[in-house]
C-alpha cells in the first residue's frame, strides 16, 4: 500500500503543478480581456468626446499593468496637440507619482510634463522642470532644446546664451546661427551704441555670415561716423547672402552719400547686381544713373532686367521712367492708370517668404512667427519679388 502512495506522489505533484499553472493563465488572461475591455471603454469615450471619463479610465488602468506607460506618454502627448494640455498634465503627474518608474521612465515623463507647461504657458513651472533635467549628466539634447526655447519665448537672450555656452563643442557650432541673432537681439536692446556694436561684433564671432549682424553694425557705424568700416560690411553683405543686400540700400548710399564717393557707391551697386541682387538693387542702380544724368543708360538696365528677369518692381519702375519723359494727353493718363494697379498689386502681394516653412510676410522678420527659425525670411524671388 505505501509503495502504491509512494507511486502517486509524484503524478500528485505534477497534476498540482499543471493545475497552479493553468490558474495563472487563466487569471492573466482575464486580466487581459479586462485590460482589452477598459481601453476600449476609454477609447470610446474619447471618440464620444467624452474626454474626462478617458482620462480617469486609463489613469486607473496603470494600477494594472507598468507595460502600459508607454500608452499614457502616447496619449498624454495626443491631449497636449488637441490644445487640451490640462488632461495632459493630469496623466503626466499621475505617471511621475508613481515609485514603480525607472529613472529613464520618470525622466521621459517629466520632459512630457514640461513640454505640458510650456504649452500651457507656465514658463516658470517648465523652466524648473528642463533645468534639473539639463543638470544630470546624462541629459538628452532635446532638454537644452527646450530651455533654450522658453528663454527665447521670454526673451531672456542672457540665460539662452548661457545654455548655449554649457553646451559640448560639436552642439555649440550647430547652434552658432542661433547664438549670433540672440546676440542681435540683446544689441537691439542697448542704448548705448558702442555696447551694442560691441555685442553685434561677438555675434560675428559666433557666426561671421550673419547678415542681421552686418547690417545693424553698418548702420552703426554710419551714425558714429565710421564710414570706412560701414562699407566694409556692406561688401561683406554681398560676400555672405547677397539675399539680404537689399536690405542695406539706404545705409549703403547713405555710407558713400557721406563720404562723396559715388563711384565706389555705383561700383558697389553694380557688384551685387552681378551677384544676383536682384530687382530692387536694379532700380536703386537705375536711379542712380538719372541723378548722374545717364537717363538711357539707366532705362537700358532696368530692361535687360526685365528680359532676364521680369518682375513687377521693374515694370512699374520702367513706367514711371517713361511717365517723366511722357507728354500730356491721353497716353499719360493710360499709362499712370497703369502704374497706380500694379503699385497696388505689389502692395498687396508679400514681399517676403520663409524659405523653410513658407510664411509669407509683408515685412522682414529676423524670427519666423511660424517655424520660429533665425534668418530664414528673405525677399521672394520671380515676377512678385526679385
Amino acid at each position: 500500500m505505501l509503495e502504491i502512495l509512494f507511486l502517486l506522489l509524484p503524478i500528485a505533484a505534477g497534476y498540482g503543478w499543471y493545475m497552479g499553472r493553468r490558474s495563472v493563465r487563466h487569471k492573466q488572461k482575464s486580466q487581459r480581456k479586462q485590460m482589452s475591455r477598459d481601453y476600449f471603454t476609454g477609447l470610446n469615450f474619447l471618440l464620444s468626446n467624452e474626454s474626462d471619463k478617458a482620462v480617469d479610465l486609463f489613469i486607473s488602468m496603470l494600477d494594472v499593468d507598468d507595460d502600459t506607460i508607454d500608452t499614457h506618454l502616447s496619449l498624454g502627448s495626443l491631449f497636449r496637440k488637441r490644445g487640451e494640455v490640462d488632461r495632459s498634465i493630469r496623466i503626466h503627474q499621475n505617471l511621475i507619482a508613481r515609485p514603480s518608474l525607472t529613472t529613464e521612465q520618470r525622466d521621459i515623463a517629466m520632459m512630457e510634463l514640461g513640454k505640458d507647461y510650456l504649452a500651457a504657458g507656465f514658463y516658470d513651472r517648465a523652466e524648473e522642470i528642463f533645468i534639473n533635467l539639463v543638470e544630470q549628466e546624462d541629459h538628452s539634447e532635446e532638454a537644452e532644446d527646450q530651455l533654450i526655447a522658453i528663454y527665447q519665448v521670454t526673451k531672456e537672450w542672457q540665460k539662452a546664451l548661457g545654455i548655449i555656452k554649457k553646451l559640448k563643442r560639436k552642439r555649440q557650432q550647430a547652434l552658432k546661427q542661433l547664438s549670433a541673432h540672440l546676440c542681435c537681439e540683446l544689441a537691439a536692446e542697448q542704448t548705448d551704441k558702442s555696447q551694442a556694436l560691441s555685442t553685434y561684433q561677438r555675434a560675428l564671432k559666433y557666426d561671421n555670415l550673419c547678415c542681421r549682424a552686418l547690417i545693424a553694425a553698418a548702420q552703426v557705424y554710419v551714425d558714429i561716423e565710421e564710414f570706412q568700416k560701414a562699407k566694409e560690411c556692406l561688401q561683406r553683405i554681398i560676400d555672405a547672402d547677397i539675399a539680404f543686400f537689399p536690405e542695406a540700400l539706404t545705409i549703403a548710399k547713405q555710407t558713400y552719400q557721406s563720404t562723396q564717393d559715388m563711384q565706389g557707391y555705383e561700383e558697389l551697386l553694380r557688384q551685387a547686381l552681378s551677384q544676383g541682387g536682384g530687382a530692387s538693387v536694379a532700380i536703386t542702380l537705375a536711379q542712380h544713373l538719372i541723378e548722374q544724368g545717364d537717363c538711357k543708360e539707366a532705362e537700358q538696365l532696368v530692361l535687360d532686367g526685365l528680359y532676364r528677369h521680369p518682375t513687377m518692381k521693374s515694370f512699374q519702375h520702367l513706367m514711371k521712367m517713361h511717365l517723366q519723359q511722357a507728354e500730356d494727353g491721353q497716353a499719360k493718363e493710360s499709362l499712370t492708370m497703369l502704374e497706380k494697379l500694379v503699385d497696388q498689386q505689389i502692395k498687396f502681394r508679400p514681399g517676403y517668404r520663409c524659405i523653410e516653412c513658407g510664411f509669407p510676410s509683408h515685412r522682414l522678420y529676423w524670427h519666423c512667427p511660424s517655424c520660429k527659425n533665425w534668418g530664414s525670411i528673405k525677399r521672394l524671388r520671380g515676377l512678385d519679388g526679385e
